[in-house]
């Protein structure tokens, strides 16, 4: 973990020396800030605040360039930045509510002050998320007959997101995948079968394998609409 606070903090570095007057502020963000970070499962999301009327021309660059700092660190390196508007830039809904409550200053010790997220542009961005991120990747995942490891990250991820998904909707919060589990147990969603989840958790937690949690043969496809259904929702109103 030394290591990867090191390799955060180069890539903070880094931007300063890139961005400079433009940078406000770069934070740790996700797991490594919240808790629960994984070497197998868990990305290094690092946020950045920028002060520019225009997001920089050479944005895409410069990420690619920080990739570039550690050979091993950096394919696990995701940048998300913005102005404190949030106008432009790559740093949705959700990572902003993080970026208020977890993130970690890299580099001048001030806290992120802007404006918190609605409950209506929380649930917008949820619903959106559940199309993208998680329910187009079932189809894929749900025909799997064995876990090759590069199928590993993306099936634990979809396995757990129902957690993460409800936990959110709920609270409008986010935090560490241990506290998300922990409240599926306490609100006890219909039909959810928690067991999956639970074991993904274990599997995140170095205390089984993905191969463990695949053998369950869990139905990723009832998962997600059960889940929907708690929150309220249903797959026509995501479309």
């Amino acid at each position: 973990m030394n290591e990867i606070a090191k390799f955060a903090a180069l890539v903070a570095d880094y931007f300063k020396s890139s961005l400079r007057h433009s940078l406000l502020g770069v934070y740790k963000l996700g797991s490594l800030a919240h808790g629960g970070f994984s070497n197998s499962y868990s990305d290094i999301d690092v946020g950045l605040l920028l002060n520019c009327t225009a997001p920089p021309a050479e944005m895409n660059s410069l990420i690619a360039e920080a990739k570039t700092l550690d050979a091993e660190y950096g394919k696990k390196l995701s940048v998300f930045w913005g102005n404190p508007d949030f106008t432009w830039g790559r740093l949705p809904v959700i990572d902003r509510i993080d970026l208020l409550d977890h993130g970690v200053p890299l580099l001048n010790g001030v806290k992120p002050s802007f404006r918190r997220p609605s409950k209506d542009e929380i649930h917008h961005e949820q619903r959106e998320s559940i199309e993208r991120s998680w329910k187009s990747r079932l189809p894929e995942l749900s025909l799997l007959t064995s876990l090759e490891p590069k199928d590993r990250k993306p099936y634990i991820r979809a396995i757990l997101y129902a957690a993460r998904l409800i936990y959110t909707w709920d609270n409008l919060l986010v935090d560490s995948n241990d506290r998300a589990v922990e409240y599926l147990h306490d609100v006890q969603p219909p039909g959810l079968d928690l067991n999956p989840i639970d074991k993904a958790l274990d599997c995140r937690n170095e205390k089984c394998t993905a191969e463990e949690v695949f053998a369950l043969r869990t139905n990723l496809d009832r998962q997600c609409e059960t889940a929907l259904t708690y929150i309220g929702l249903t797959t026509r109103q995501l479309t």
